[in-house]
């Protein structure tokens, strides 16, 4: 209804205008003012009665919201399978077992759709899983509280999404075909007629709009005229600025061509201080290689010792060497030596550890039984100790009892002599 009050016949599309903030500010003011008029006349186009006045009308809503409760069952019903121990508990064995059954059901047409293309045994898959799901179904409507609580736990009162994007859709399909039927079921037949007058004063206003907005549009096209004046002003400022520019370049050049005189003038007499600079350095790489010539005849005497200093060295290490080895050698076979006796020790303590498996068997069997006395008799004196206890308990209520009885044939007794007394 909104939609044909938006869009109706005649309608008129204006192109996008580029505003300042200012115009900016008003429109979103305006817009916000006209969203709060079509809120206000859609109020006006809402039934009176908020409630189903016939059981007709009322069976009709029981229905669609039977079929709706149907379908989330029917979403949230592969969530329940896959998850069927953590809702065993509250489901009962009834409803666990349809719903295992309807699993079973679902796991064999899935195999025989991967590996057969049986059209009759397909449709008697089909149909087989058509009647077990119809039995779950049916015990759902036996149990309304169970089926009222996955709803609420899976669908409405949890932030995960338990059921798929089709299902989802299909189910607020559902609910908007509610609300629509609720509308038209509550709507009277004076409420219509009103809605129709209404709704003939809203073309009119319509009309009355797209008369408005041809005159702006007018308005319009005359301040877009306006503004091509007006860039055509700027074009020919701009052309100016361009001539201007185009002579500030000619000077430039001038400038650089002068500029680029001075530098070679400036480079020349550089060239000819940096002769005078170059002999004085030649000068100085002579005496910087005199001085190199007799740094080398100092390293070579120096070097000259230090070889004689590393063979002095080196016949040292080779000395030290062969005293290593002939130490090694005599280390091996000590170590051979001490091999063998650690390989006899090994087989006797093998022989021992064997002895010792049987003489710790023959501990654990002592230990066990030493255990099992130990908790005989511990047993049996708990026994003894509750035994007492009782006995205990036993004679204080007696002694108790006794007491209260002689104190009771005592009140008597001073009972029958004051009545004696008294005669």
């Amino acid at each position: 209804m909104t939609e044909v009050m938006r869009n109706g016949p005649g309608a008129v599309l204006l192109p996008p205008l580029n505003l300042k903030s200012k115009k900016s500010n008003r429109t979103r003011s305006g817009s916000a003012n006209s969203q709060q008029g079509v809120s206000a006349a859609l109020r006006i186009l809402d039934p009176v009665r908020k409630k189903l006045a016939t059981v007709e009308t009322q069976r009709i809503v029981a229905c669609l919201d039977e079929t709706i409760r149907r379908h989330e069952l029917l979403a949230i019903l592969p969530t329940i399978l896959m998850q069927l121990p953590r809702f065993s508990v509250s489901l009962g064995a009834e409803l666990c077992e349809a719903i295992q059954i309807h699993k079973e059901n679902c796991s064999v047409y899935d195999e025989v759709v991967k590996h057969s293309k049986d059209s009759f045994k397909l449709e008697n898959l089909r149909q087989e899983l058509t009647r077990s799901c119809k039995n779950v179904m049916r015990q759902f409507a036996l149990n309304p509280a169970i089926a009222t609580a996955l709803r609420n736990e899976l669908i409405h009162e949890t932030s995960k999404q338990y059921i798929s994007e089709n299902d989802a859709k299909i189910i607020d399909g559902l609910k908007e075909m509610r609300a629509i039927m609720l509308e038209l079921l509550l709507t009277t037949p004076a409420e219509e007629s009103d809605r129709a007058a209404y709704l003939e004063q809203v073309s009119s206003r319509e009309k009355k709009n797209l008369a408005n907005i041809d005159e702006l549009q007018a308005q319009l096209d005359k301040a877009l005229e306006d503004k091509e004046q007006e860039t055509s002003k700027k074009t020919e400022i701009i052309r100016r600025l361009k001539n201007d520019l185009f002579q500030i370049e000619q000077f430039s050049e001038e400038h650089i061509r002068r500029t680029k005189t001075e530098a070679d003038k400036q480079q020349t007499s550089d060239s000819r201080n940096s002769e005078a600079k170059q002999s004085k350095l030649k000068s100085e790489v002579t005496q910087v290689e005199d001085e190199m010539t007799r740094m080398l005849q100092e390293n070579r005497e120096v070097e000259q010792t230090l070889r004689k200093k590393k063979y002095k060295i080196e016949t040292e290490v080779e000395n030290w060497i062969q005293k290593y080895d002939t130490d090694m050698d005599d280390k091996q076979t000590e170590y051979e030596k001490i091999d063998k006796v650690y390989t006899e020790e090994k087989k006797q303590l093998s022989e021992l550890e064997e002895k010792f498996k049987v003489l710790e068997e023959e501990y654990s069997k002592i230990m066990e039984e030493r255990r099992i006395a130990k908790e005989k008799r511990e047993q049996e004196e708990r026994e003894l100790k509750a035994n007492i206890k009782a006995a205990v308990t036993i004679q204080a209520y007696f002694r108790a009892y006794k007491v209260r009885k002689a104190l009771k044939n005592k009140s008597k007794k001073k009972k029958g002599k004051s009545s004696k007394k008294k005669k």
